[in-house]
C-alpha cells in the first residue's frame, strides 16, 4: 500500500491504508501488552477483527514487538489528544489490512446524499469564516473552512442487504467522496475511504459484519502530525 503521510505518537510512523490491521490468532483474541516484553503487564485484549492502527516502521524492521494504537471510542465519536490506548502485541499476531482479501466492486456498495451546509441549522465555535467545531463535535474534512456540503444520508448496500448507518456517525463527515477500497477478512467487511477539501485530509474505516451490522467506524487526519 501506498504511504499517504506521517504523523506522530510516541513514535513517528506513517498512516496510510496500510497501518491498519486485526489480529490472527487461533485463541480469538490477543494480549496486548504495556512494553516490547512478553512479560509485561496486559493492557487490553484486542478481539478478532477489530481493527487498530499500528506502528509502520516497528512492522517493517520487523521487530518481534510491534506498538499498537486501539482507539478508546470504538465508533471514534469523541474526540481527545488521549484518544488512544497504546501498547504492543507480538508481530506473529498481526494481520495488515493489505493482506486481507479485496472486494469485488458489486459486493459492496456506498454513496452519500447530499444537501447544503446551512450554518442557521446548526450551532458552531466559528465566527462565519473559520470553524473547529460543529454540533459540539470535531468536524472532519475542513482546514477550518465551513463546509460547503452535509451528508443527510449514508446508504450502504452490502450483498444487497442495507446496512444501517446512524446519523450521529456521519453528521462529523465533510467533503465526502464515495470512492472505497472495500477488504473481507472471514465474515467481517473492512470499507477503506480517504476524503479531502484540498487541506483537510482524512481516512474513514467502517468495519461491519452482514450479520450484526456495523461495529466500528474509525477517523484518523492524515494531513498533518499528531502529538
Amino acid at each position: 500500500m501506498k504511504k499517504i503521510s506521517t504523523f506522530l505518537i510516541g513514535l513517528i510512523f506513517t498512516c496510510s491504508y496500510s497501518q491498519i490491521a486485526v489480529i490472527k490468532d487461533k485463541d480469538g483474541y490477543t494480549n496486548v501488552r504495556k512494553s516490547s516484553q512478553k512479560d509485561a503487564k496486559i493492557v487490553y485484549k484486542l478481539k478478532e477483527n477489530e481493527a487498530f492502527w499500528y506502528n509502520y516502521d516497528d512492522y517493517q524492521e520487523e521487530k518481534s514487538w510491534i506498538q499498537v494504537f486501539i482507539p478508546k471510542d470504538k465508533f471514534c465519536v469523541t474526540y481527545s489528544k488521549d484518544k488512544y490506548l497504546r501498547g504492543y502485541i507480538h508481530k506473529s499476531r498481526l494481520l495488515p489490512m493489505e493482506h486481507f482479501k479485496r472486494v469485488l466492486q458489486n459486493e459492496v456498495q456506498l454513496n452519500y446524499e447530499l444537501k447544503d451546509f446551512n450554518r442557521a441549522n446548526h450551532i458552531d465555535d466559528g465566527n462565519g469564516h473559520l470553524v473547529s467545531k460543529i454540533d459540539g463535535r470535531k468536524i472532519w474534512g475542513t482546514d477550518g473552512s465551513y463546509p460547503q456540503k452535509e451528508i443527510t444520508k449514508v446508504n450502504l448496500i452490502v450483498n444487497n442487504k442495507e446496512i444501517n448507518i446512524h446519523q450521529v456517525l456521519y453528521s462529523d463527515l465533510y467533503a465526502c467522496n464515495e470512492k472505497i477500497e472495500a477488504y473481507k477478512n472471514k465474515d467481517t467487511y473492512f470499507i477503506m475511504q480517504k476524503h479531502s477539501d484540498g487541506a483537510g485530509t482524512y481516512e474513514v474505516l467502517w468495519v461491519l459484519t452482514e450479520k450484526n451490522g456495523l461495529t466500528q467506524r474509525l477517523v484518523e487526519d492524515i494531513s498533518h502530525e499528531h502529538f
